[in-house]
């Protein structure tokens, strides 16, 4: 450790400075983007969806900026306020745009469903015209004409099928779930000092850290890995099925499924390896702090 901390930094400041700013601006254009393609054409809650999540990419983007700083110097210099919005804000970020990436594929999943038996039973009044229910759930309006024109009589179906899906207890569960999980980092979160010029940026040493780091892996990691494992393996069982592709007529449910398997994709080859190394690394600081607690322990009562 004394060795890698006084060693030189792997890039300039400047240069370093330069490189995140430029992700962080392709990221805010990227998002820009989509939003204003999605608020001209999206008459779901699908942009509402995608506004939450481009939320939570902002506040990520900006608690990976220290985080860059501080491991390229080897040395945490944001102070003891900038760490506790730092560790509590990349929770509440990384907890609520995993969950919204699963949120969007689940809802282009269920949009999609409706839209199937919506099909299957326009088939199937089709076949059966003169059905009993057809005749009563129809009712014939007759216009008025001049002495010149017959009358004109118009059809009219009322049975309408709300294909929209609500969003709003989803997302009020990915937030709730995603606060809840960083209240532990915003509350335990502290600098500690290694020498005159070392600051780390971690959590107060507690006998229960291993634990919340594990329920932070699994709710933060595995969990929502997993649904969109599975989520995006239905998504292109759905999108190679061309009969059913072929027969949806609204091209918004199939933009939005092409648009959540590429965001999961891009979640899981940018996002997660970045989570995994995290773990790992609050796993090994962890359990050797516990080994090593364990064996003065053990050499103190053979004393």
């Amino acid at each position: 450790m004394s060795e890698r901390t006084q060693s030189a930094p792997p890039l300039p400041p400047l240069a370093l400075a330069a490189c995140v700013a430029c992700v962080a601006g392709a990221a805010a254009l990227a998002n820009c983007s989509v939003l204003a393609a999605l608020s001209k054409t999206s008459r779901s809650g699908l942009l509402t969806i995608v506004l939450q999540l481009a939320l939570a990419d902002l506040i990520l983007g900006a608690s990976i900026g220290p985080e860059l700083w501080s491991y390229n110097i080897k040395s945490w210099h944001f102070g003891d306020p900038g760490c506790v919005a730092y560790r509590g804000l990349n929770v509440l970020a990384a907890t609520a745009s995993s969950y919204l990436v699963t949120t969007i594929a689940l809802h282009s999943l269920a949009t999609i469903n409706i839209e199937e038996k919506v099909i299957a039973k326009r088939i199937k009044r089709n076949e059966h015209d003169e059905d009993e229910e057809i005749r009563s759930s129809r009712h014939s309006l007759v216009t008025s004409s001049d002495s010149s024109t017959p009358p004109r009589t118009m059809n009219l179906d009322y049975r309408l099928t709300d294909r929209r899906i609500s969003v709003t207890q989803p997302s009020v569960f990915v937030w709730v779930l995603a606060i809840s999980l960083s209240v532990p980092e915003f509350v335990l979160a502290t600098t500690v000092h290694h020498g005159r010029d070392v600051v780390f940026c971690t959590i107060v040493d507690t006998s229960q850290r291993l634990h919340m780091y594990s329920i932070l892996a699994v709710f933060n990691l595995f969990l929502p890995l997993i649904i969109m494992i599975v989520a995006g393996v239905l998504v292109i069982v759905k999108l190679r099925i061309k009969k059913i592709m072929s027969q949806i007529e609204c091209f918004e449910s199939i933009a939005a499924l092409k648009l959540s398997l590429w965001l999961i994709v891009v979640y899981i080859v940018l996002c997660t390896p970045r989570s995994c190394n995290m773990c790992l690394t609050k796993y090994k600081q962890d359990l050797y702090r516990v080994v090593a607690r364990q064996y003065n322990a053990l050499r103190n009562k053979r004393n």
